[in-house]
């Protein structure tokens, strides 16, 4: 039995395929992680959650309480410093203005010098996501420092039910499953206390097990697993040789069972551990030895268990749950003749235990079916990490007793259908069918361009590469969101008036305003110097400076278009709203590199297997009949992959120049580029749209260099797999290295080409 089992295990974990297809899919799943991480305007950095942990590392309870209590009223004050000057800039908004500094003495003139040396940016890089940041840290901080008082109010409200009659049948019992609950709870956290718990930030806890991407490539690789150790061995008709005798047929349906259940919690360990060590270097390794309610999202469960505990339990229950589900597939694979029938079943599966579980309402009598179809029971976050008993007939019955309920009787059923397939024995081989996809049927033609465009979209999936890294280019851009400051919406109305030609109204709103700001820092020297003189104390001094200092916040912006006014009046030119380009030609830097790092890995995907294909088919040995034949394919080859090149690497462009015309207008384009301030030096003279187009030209010369590279790759190694490595190796790497904070690493990739601004 045990060589048996050994042997089932060997044969498919020791295919090459099988070891790449697991390789493949823990990169991809590593890679999903990184990119639904990335920082934007509405996520925080994954560093920002590394930093703050290693400042309160080596603080006690108390320590954390007070840091974060001081890091949330800094940023709620500059918050009100903001808001106050915000509303100070119309007349309506002036009046409720003093009213708020009025319910709120002293606060403004606290919080003014902190605002404006922006000191109060301790972990991100703006004040949106410093908010952010802090609010939700002492959200959790809140929760689990107030862990008694949780547990309090769950005793208080036994004890609050046990005063009200209308719960109470005529014998005194409670007869509704509400007040059975309550009752249940109580008991279920009476062991329960606070000692042992510790507050630290959830993020890395939270991110590695709660990941439907990694359920999702865990499943994938399921499939593989039992495609391999039953569809394989019936499409290549081996079983008629292993079903020799019925003591050969229950042992070799047993040993593939056991088999599949060992490679479950294999996948299962593989990828939260590839989880959990990716989130530990992102955002700081937390002790798991700690009581699981340190974690603030998991603060409502009733189990008294660690962290590491609650780690081992879910990837447990994660295991058998897959197998139970497998066994299911495994069990239509044996009775099916079709290859995609099984597959199809468990997709359908999937989806309709997606549906129920999303529209079916927390509290509901349909709720057990929510929680216990398959997507409910994969969700161990939820099984585990929170308290709900469900409604059985009127009694409470915990959610976990009914779950594992649910999954034991899964993986019965799985193993019973398994094993009564597998003894009846019919459809041991599969029906040989040759499917026709309609629209894609080829046919021979003399065109070499057309043939190598068919065979690099068609047969090596290009296209689909090619749209997949398309939506998630588009994606990333499009949804990208631009919170412009105070300072730049008032940068932005006034330039906007601006813009065009240099007129005396124009001039006369530009002299109001610089004579407004130099009125202002005259009333500031001028309070400054009664406060010297000893005629007024400083604090009435600082309430004096109140109305001046919300005019004076905004200077850092006027300079921006004095700068342009001392251009126009020197040089002549025009007026342009410059912000707008300054993102769009990567002055100010955001998110481009994450966008050129998902163009080189779609390059690589796509024409690795360009040159490599032919040798691996010994196509060449045909094609080197004349050299005019060999000559002429290269050259299509090549052909095809700029055109392809050159349609792929518009795309971030154009997707970019949508996100960012949303909120920062892109207007005269037929303007000369020198009258955007920081290309007022530039050599050479062009309108703002040749301008543009020649920066495209620039991030298409350098994808159709590195489509190159990964050509020379491909028929350098003659093989796909490792066209790949070496183009990641050489292309990517250096890229996701920049992005993790090593800035020289940019300088081993193409990206300071792509990215360069001509200033």
């Amino acid at each position: 039995m045990f060589r048996l089992i050994y042997f089932e295990l060997k044969k498919i974990w020791c295919k090459r395929s099988f070891i790449f297809s697991i390789c493949l899919l823990l990169m991809i799943n590593i890679f999903f992680l990184w990119y639904t991480n990335l920082e934007n305007e509405d996520r925080i950095a994954l560093s920002s959650y590394k930093k703050f942990r290693e400042e309160i590392a080596n603080m006690n309870e108390s320590q954390k309480g007070e840091y974060i209590e001081k890091l949330k009223r800094d940023i709620d004050g500059v918050s009100f410093v903001m808001n106050i000057i915000s509303m100070q800039n119309t007349e309506m908004g002036a009046e409720f203005a003093k009213q708020e500094m009025q319910e709120q003495p002293k606060l403004f003139e606290t919080y003014y010098d902190l605002y404006k040396s922006e000191n109060y940016l301790h972990f991100t890089n703006s004040f949106e996501k410093e908010q952010k940041f802090i609010d939700e840290v002492y959200d959790e901080y809140t929760k689990v420092s107030n862990y008694d008082l949780y547990l309090k109010e769950i005793r208080e409200k036994e004890n609050a039910l046990d005063g009200i009659s209308v719960f109470k049948n005529q014998n005194g019992n409670e007869n509704d499953f509400s007040s059975r609950n309550i009752k249940k709870s109580t008991s279920d956290y009476e062991k329960l206390d606070n000692n042992g718990i510790c507050y630290i930030p959830s993020k890395m806890i939270t991110s590695t097990m709660e990941n439907i991407w990694t359920d999702i490539f865990v499943i994938l690789l399921a499939f593989l697993f039992i495609g391999s150790l039953i569809t394989e061995e019936k499409e290549k008709g081996l079983f008629y040789i292993t079903r020799t005798t019925k003591y050969g047929i229950s042992h070799s349906i047993i040993t593939k069972l056991i088999a599949l259940f060992i490679s479950c919690i294999l996948f299962e360990v593989i990828f939260f551990l590839s989880n959990y060590m990716f989130f530990g270097i992102s955002t700081g390794f937390s002790d798991i030895s700690i009581k699981l309610q340190s974690i603030s999202p998991y603060i409502g469960s009733n189990l008294s268990i660690s962290i590491l505990g609650y780690i081992l339990i879910s990837i447990i229950t994660k295991s058998f749950i897959l197998f139970g589900f497998c066994t299911i597939i495994t069990a239509f694979c044996i009775l099916s003749d079709s290859m995609l029938l099984p597959y199809l079943y468990a997709i359908i599966s999937l989806v309709v235990s997606w549906i129920l579980y999303t529209i079916i309402p927390n509290v509901s009598k349909f709720e057990i079916l929510k929680h216990l179809n398959l997507f409910g029971l994969f969700r161990t976050e939820s099984l585990y990490g929170t308290y709900l008993n469900l409604n059985f007939l009127g009694y409470p019955i915990s959610r976990i007793v009914l779950s594992w309920i649910m999954i034991a009787t899964l993986m019965l059923v799985g193993m019973v259908l398994c094993y009564r397939f597998f003894l009846k024995g019919k459809n041991l081989q599969l029906k040989q069918k040759k499917s026709r996809m309609i629209g894609l049927k080829f046919k021979p033609h003399s065109n070499l361009l057309r043939h190598e465009m068919y065979k690099i979209l068609i047969t090596n999936h290009g296209f689909i590469i090619i749209l997949l890294f398309s939506i998630l280019i588009s994606f990333n851009e499009l949804n990208h969101s631009y919170h412009p400051s105070v300072q730049e919406q008032y940068y932005q109305n006034i330039m906007l008036k601006l813009e065009g030609e240099q007129t005396d109204e124009k001039i006369e709103i530009i002299e109001k305003e610089k004579a407004r700001y130099e009125k202002a820092f005259e009333e500031i020297e001028k309070i400054d110097e009664l406060v010297n003189k000893g005629e007024i104390n400083s604090e009435t001094g600082e309430k004096m400076k109140v109305k001046w200092y919300s005019v004076t916040s905004f200077y850092s912006a006027f300079q921006k278009v004095e700068k342009q006014y001392k251009y126009v009046c020197e040089n002549g030119g025009k007026y342009i709203y410059d912000t707008g380009y300054l993102y769009l030609f990567g002055i100010m830097e955001d998110g481009i590199i994450n966008d050129f790092l998902l163009l080189t890995l779609g390059i690589i995907l796509v024409f690795s297997n360009f040159f490599s294909m032919e040798y691996q088919n010994e196509t060449w040995k045909l094609l080197k009949a004349t050299k005019k034949g060999k000559r002429g394919v290269l050259k299509s080859k090549v052909v095809v992959c700029i055109v392809l090149v050159i349609l792929f690497s518009i795309l971030p462009f154009i997707c970019r120049w949508v996100s960012i015309s949303k909120v920062f207008p892109l207007n005269a384009l037929s303007s000369s580029v020198q009258n955007i301030p920081v290309y007022q030096n530039l050599p050479f003279n062009l309108n703002i749209l040749l301008f543009i187009l020649l920066k495209i030209l620039l991030q298409i010369l350098i994808s159709v260099i590195m489509a190159m590279v990964v050509l020379v790759f491909s028929g350098w190694r003659k093989n796909n797999i490792q066209a790949i490595f070496l183009g990641i190796l050489i292309l990517c790497v250096p890229l996701v290295l920049t992005i993790l904070g090593f800035d020289f690493m940019k300088y081993f990739s193409l990206y300071p080409l792509f990215s360069y601004t001509f200033t």
